[in-house]
């Protein structure tokens, strides 16, 4: 969490200036952009760092919506907003309710229910539980891993079901069942401890949509630290993806 968001929260005493500090959505996009961007607007396709903001109603255009941006990566030009590719994708909240979530979570030394966090926002039950889960997986998401870094793939899924009018395979290549396995990254970073009975290291999965070097750059770049020592089989994409991280760095 950034410096700013952790003094804005800090800051916050009461209810009230929680209620006042939260009742503007404009604010509140800002303040949620410095916490996923501490170093400024990254690309959740592609991790390019540059982008440009599409003109909105908050610039008093009527077509984009405000905190619209579009990656500046000549062969991307993914449209995103602060929530995209994040637990908070495609939300239909508004965002000062998940900063107040957040902040009542995070004034909960124990934790606080679903039920609590439901009246406390004026919002359902199941609605109140989504919102701590994402905030959790949001909050683990900014501590990246570093050290030692294994990369791999694997496929989750099975073979595609057989149907009766489905006429007979045939031979070589023709005759193969497609599959409808899903393509994943996992990530684990290894433990500095290896003792018996210490902590694992954490990791983290990522779907991609083919095992591709951009694939592995988005999956690695958001959740790895460029210092990291990576570790990987002999997989072409995993090969060059260092060099790949470090471009997109310097650019």
């Amino acid at each position: 969490m950034s410096e700013m968001m952790l003094a804005m929260l800090s800051n916050i005493r009461t209810v009230e200036d929680m209620v006042a500090a939260f009742r503007d959505e404009e604010r509140c996009r800002r303040l949620l952009e410095s916490m996923v961007w501490p170093n400024g607007r990254v690309c959740p396709a592609c991790g390019y760092k540059r982008s440009t903001a599409i003109a909105g109603r908050d610039m008093g255009k009527r077509r984009a919506r405000p905190g619209l941006y579009q990656c500046s990566g000549g062969d991307c030009r993914f449209q995103f907003t602060v929530t995209t590719h994040t637990p908070l994708h495609a939300t239909k909240l508004p965002l000062r309710t998940w900063l107040k979530a957040m902040w009542l979570l995070l004034q909960s030394d124990k934790g606080l229910s679903s039920v609590r966090l439901a009246e406390t926002l004026g919002v359902s039950q199941p609605t109140a539980w989504r919102i701590g889960h994402a905030l959790r997986l949001m909050v683990a998401r900014e501590h990246m891993l570093d050290g030692t870094v294994e990369v791999d793939h694997f496929y989750l899924g099975g073979r595609a079901r057989k149907h009766p009018d489905d006429p007979p395979p045939g031979r070589g290549r023709k005759g193969q069942v497609k599959t409808e396995k899903t393509p994943v990254m996992a990530i684990v970073q290894r433990p500095i401890d290896i003792t018996p009975g210490s902590s694992a290291g954490d990791a983290r999965a990522a779907v991609v949509t083919g095992l591709s070097l951009r694939a592995a750059v988005r999956a690695v770049a958001t959740q790895v630290e460029l210092r990291a020592h990576l570790m990987s089989d002999e997989a072409k994409a995993f090969v060059a993806i260092r060099g790949a991280l470090c471009q997109t760095a310097e650019e």
